[in-house]
């Protein structure tokens, strides 16, 4: 979800650069991956990078036993966007030590990245105050979390288990809630929780309309996953169509229907994002 900034093209220049031959390719794939390399360089000394990190989980079978771990990735993304190589060096491959390497440098147009994606902050907690952030919740385990956003904005909360997908307010508003930039909020406590903690003297705001008190499931013995979703925008927007259900006195719909939601959103608006907080249950531990 970004755009190109017009009128901001700027020469760039990867400079020499040497890289190992990438294994598995073909010398003609080796060349197109050298110079792709070089582009992103001469990017990042002009408009710089960023990080971005996301929890994968990954499945492997073993002894026809199917077993689930989790990883953090930390993605390198420049800020730029390449239109034009003017000239190109290489890529020339040379010998070292009998090894292949590959010299090259790039020279070109391109322009910064206007980037409508808010850096929003989100994470799990063990408390209202959270003094501890936690990498997983077991069976029956509240969920707290906090939430961050650099700018005002309005947001909605989920959580998504087994493709269904739950409303974590407790009213289901016409609209999303509106919030403060630079404002730390408290999530999934209960009015009486939030008083007797004293967490507005520690600075932290809430959400009344997120004071649900929702526990995660996970009765199986091995280790499975839920997400947390935080829908933002700098505008407001309309929640999806779901559904009640009296048994579980919760609103409902099932992942098709959430990620239609949200690519629709999407489509409408460059200002609307969802951040994803994977969340990692396990079966109640006997201590």
């Amino acid at each position: 979800m970004s755009g190109s900034v017009l009128g901001q093209i700027k020469a760039v220049d990867s400079g020499p650069l040497v890289f190992a031959d990438p294994e598995g390719r073909t010398r003609e794939q080796a060349k197109k991956w050298v110079i792709e390399q070089a582009k992103i360089r001469a990017m990042a000394n002009e408009f710089g990078t960023r990080v971005k990190s996301e929890t994968v989980q990954l499945t492997a079978e073993s002894n026809g036993q199917m077993d689930d771990s989790f990883t953090e990735l930390n993605v390198l993304q420049v800020k730029g966007e390449w239109l034009e190589t003017k000239e190109l060096e290489g890529p020339t491959p040379e010998i070292r030590d009998g090894e292949i390497w590959w010299a090259v440098r790039v020279r070109g147009k391109a322009r910064p990245l206007k980037v409508s994606h808010v850096e929003l902050e989100m994470d799990l907690r063990s408390d209202i105050l959270g003094s501890e952030n936690v990498a997983y919740l077991e069976d029956g385990d509240r969920l707290r979390a906090r939430f961050l956003s650099p700018v005002d904005g309005h947001v909605m909360f989920f959580y998504a288990e087994d493709e269904v997908v739950y409303a974590l307010s407790n009213g289901h508003s016409d609209f999303a809630e509106a919030i403060q930039g630079q404002k730390e909020y408290s999530l999934f406590s209960s009015e009486s929780e939030w008083v007797e903690s004293g967490a507005e003297n520690e600075g932290l705001d809430k959400l009344s309309r997120y004071a649900w008190k929702f526990k995660v499931t996970n009765p199986k013995m091995k280790e499975s996953q839920g997400m947390l979703y935080g829908a933002f925008a700098t505008h407001e927007f309309a929640p999806p169509k779901m559904d009640w259900q009296a048994s579980e006195e919760m609103w409902t719909m099932d992942a098709e229907q959430f990620d239609r939601w949200f690519k629709q959103n999407v489509a409408r608006s460059d200002h609307f994002q969802m951040e994803r907080l994977p969340i990692r249950i396990r079966s109640k531990q006997r201590y």
